[in-house]
């Protein structure tokens, strides 16, 4: 199937910057115009969501891009490894010039000539070798330094930018499709609380894209905190981002929120009344949990209901996103919970 979207030409740049923002467009085909029509291209699983913006139809000659060798078949040529080569690994993480990879043992000899082709091909200045996941309180990443001394870089994801330290600061590619759709929530008049802010990974997104009256971005991690403080003015953003330093139990502002974020996973739900309690008589709680298969979709949906009772609310709707697999049977989800104060 090659779904297109087919608007008039008048139409086409407004309609392909929407797609675009929606990740939709299939970036293997060419846009083709037929008179005062054109047709985007977009992804199948896309069409059904994309078809508010013109008619979906089917595109009976597909025109395909060239495509140029993919970076790892660079890659792959160049490694002269023997049947080792079937070891490269084919999937890593790139923030703007920092690499990480995950470089199997059996690999240990060839680490350095590994980390230099990759950088090379790939366009890095650093290369951190992930040998441990994440640890601590503060999620951390457990790396090694293969190539150059320096991690901070300048990532920009969506029409924003995020400066990091990739080797102290942990920034997950996986949760791209969340921090796109919260970027586009319609929350312009509200003022919105983030009790788990990091380095501006949800709230400076919202405020870039949707222009909230106020979001209040709390983080205890003295490092995050220093790249929030320096992300909001890198995205021209001070007017509305405002960052709190400190546990959110204490340093978020209370009654005041028409939105909560809690864009964290670990013991989130014992949050829950903290979040309750930031809110004004009605609104809306984006939690985060992971939740082994079996107990979705309910445990995450019973821990907001449970809290709520607790806390003089009532849960008036409710809908839950998977956003990745964290770990075999494990998935990271959001629910996206409205509530308001019983009478």
């Amino acid at each position: 199937m090659y779904p297109v979207v087919r608007v008039r030409k008048s139409r086409a740049e407004d309609v392909r910057k929407k797609l675009f923002e929606m990740r939709a467009v299939d970036g293997e085909r060419r846009f083709v115009r037929d008179g005062e029509w054109v047709e985007i291209p977009i992804r199948v699983e896309k069409a059904e969501e994309a078809g508010k913006y013109g008619e979906i139809v089917e595109q009976k000659k597909p025109v395909f891009k060239e495509r140029p060798p993919a970076p790892f078949e660079i890659i792959e040529k160049r490694m002269d490894i023997g049947e080792k080569k079937a070891l490269l690994p084919r999937r890593w993480e790139l923030f703007g010039d920092v690499l990480i990879l995950k470089i199997p043992e059996q690999l240990e000899e060839h680490k350095l000539k590994i980390a230099e082709t990759y950088a090379d091909v790939l366009g890095a200045k650093t290369v951190l070798r992930d040998i441990g996941g994440i640890e601590g309180e503060y999620r951390e990443p457990l790396v090694e330094f293969l190539l150059g001394e320096d991690a901070e870089t300048v990532h920009i994801e969506n029409g924003v930018r995020f400066r990091f330290d990739a080797s102290k600061i942990m920034f997950s590619s996986g949760n791209i499709d969340e921090r796109v759709r919260m970027a586009y929530l319609p929350s312009h008049n509200e003022i919105v609380v983030d009790m788990f802010a990091g380095i501006g990974y949800f709230s400076i997104p919202m405020a870039v894209h949707s222009r909230p009256k106020k979001i209040y971005a709390c983080e205890k991690n003295p490092l995050s905190f220093r790249y929030l403080r320096e992300n909001i003015i890198l995205n021209g953003v001070e007017d509305i981002v405002e960052p709190l330093l400190g546990d959110n139990r204490e340093a978020c502002p209370e009654n005041i929120a028409d939105r909560v974020i809690m864009g964290y996973v670990g013991k989130t739900h014992i949050f829950l009344s903290k979040a309750l309690s930031i809110l004004k008589y009605r609104g809306t709680i984006h939690y985060h949990e992971t939740c082994p298969e079996e107990l979705l979709p309910d445990r995450p949906i019973l821990r907001v209901k449970a809290a709520t009772k607790d806390s003089g609310y009532r849960v008036i709707g409710t809908s839950i996103r998977k956003i990745k697999s964290y770990a075999p049977g494990i998935v990271h989800v959001v629910v996206d919970a409205r509530v308001e104060k019983q009478n």
